[in-house]
């Protein structure tokens, strides 16, 4: 069975955002690197969510500024985007292959163990009584 894990996330010491945007042949500007720096930091979450995060490094920080930074990003291939119907769109750094497991009950979304880039539904270790992930099984 899946479980969750901590799986190695980029932490902003161990990313380097503007030699990975220089290698996907994009201009380093301080929004770019604070993004990703950011998104390293803060896995699987929106916009919304990464937005203070982001004011908290780049004061006039605009939504669409991050919207904007993370479409560049996707393009690129430095950043992977969710779109699960009902729940609104998550981002992450691309890294190591890993599967997601989408919470029915909150919308979260957590990386788990597994061979494949896949999208299990199930609860997550936040909504479980016992704290442990449980994909649904079909």
């Amino acid at each position: 069975m899946p479980t969750t894990s901590t799986l190695p996330q980029p932490g902003p010491a161990s990313i380097d955002a503007g030699e990975r945007l220089r290698r996907a042949g994009l201009r380093v500007t301080t929004a770019r690197q604070v993004v990703l720096e950011t998104l390293a930091e803060q896995p699987h979450t929106t916009v919304a969510e990464l937005l203070p995060h982001v004011r908290d490094r780049l004061r006039f920080a605009s939504t669409r500024a991050i919207h904007d930074v993370l479409a560049t990003g996707v393009a690129a291939g430095l950043v992977r985007r969710f779109d699960t119907v009902g729940v609104a769109q998550r981002y992450e750094l691309t890294g190591p292959e890993h599967g997601h497991l989408l919470c029915t009950n909150c919308g979260r979304l957590d990386a788990v163990c597994t061979t494949e880039e896949a999208i299990l539904t199930g609860i997550c270790s936040h909504c479980a009584p016992d704290g442990l992930p449980h994909p649904a099984t079909h």
